[in-house]
C-alpha cells in the first residue's frame, strides 16, 4: 500500500503566523489531483500530518506561536481539507517529522504501507524530515517536485536534491502518480 502524506498544508502556513501563500497556492492543484487519486485507490492511504503544537514545544521557541493545537491555524486549508473518507488518517505532530512522537509507523504497519509519497510544506524542513523517517524505515520514497514548496529565499532545487542524494528519494510529478503520465526521475545520484 502506499500512503499519500500532505505535510502542514495548514492556514498558518498559508496565510498565518508563518505565511508562504504564493508558494503554497501554487502546489494546491497537485496535491489535490493526489488526494482525489488516493480516495479513489483502494490501495492508497491519504495522510495529513499536521503540526499541532503546545505553547512549550520547542519548535515553538524557534519559529514563535504557529498552528497552535485546536486553533484554526493548526486547520488544514479548506481546499485540501480532510472529509472523513475511509483510509484518511489525521496525524498531530510537534516536531518536524511525520514520524517523530507520533504513531504513525504503527498505522502504516496496520495497513502494510510499503511507500510514501510526501507532498506539502516545505521541502527543506518538513517534508525533509518526513523523508528522514520515511528512510529510517525502509519505506520507499517519492516526491512530487509539483506538490512541495519552499520558503522564499530557499533553494528549492537543493532541497529536491538532498533528498535524492540522501534518501534515495524519486522525484516525479502528481500527473504521473495517478496516472496521467508516464512515470519519470527528475534527478539521479552522482555517478549513475
Amino acid at each position: 500500500m502506499k500512503a499519500l502524506i500532505v505535510v502542514d498544508m495548514l492556514n498558518d502556513f498559508v496565510t498565518g503566523a508563518l505565511p508562504n501563500e504564493a508558494r503554497a497556492m501554487q502546489i494546491v492543484p497537485a496535491i489535490r489531483r493526489l488526494i482525489d487519486h488516493a480516495r479513489k485507490d483502494p490501495d492508497w492511504l491519504v495522510v495529513y500530518s499536521n503540526d499541532a503544537h503546545r505553547a512549550d514545544d520547542r519548535e515553538v521557541s524557534i519559529w514563535g506561536r504557529h498552528a497552535m493545537a485546536g486553533t484554526p491555524g493548526a486547520a488544514v486549508i479548506d481546499a485540501l481539507a480532510p472529509i472523513g473518507a475511509e483510509r484518511e488518517i489525521i496525524s498531530h505532530k510537534r516536531f518536524y517529522g511525520a514520524f517523530d512522537d507520533t504513531d504513525l509507523e504503527d498505522t502504516f504497519i496496520d495497513y502494510d504501507v510499503t511507500d510514501v509519497v510526501i507532498t506539502g510544506q516545505h521541502t527543506h524542513c518538513c517534508v525533509r524530515h518526513t523523508a528522514y523517517g520515511a528512510f529510517l524505515r525502509g519505506y520507499g520514497i517519492q516526491i512530487p517536485t509539483d506538490a512541495v514548496c519552499v520558503f522564499e529565499g530557499v533553494d528549492s532545487e537543493a532541497a529536491l536534491q538532498y533528498l535524492v542524494e540522501m534518501y534515495g528519494a524519486v522525484t516525479t510529478t502528481s500527473a504521473a502518480l495517478s496516472g496521467r503520465q508516464p512515470l519519470k526521475t527528475a534527478y539521479s545520484k552522482p555517478g549513475l
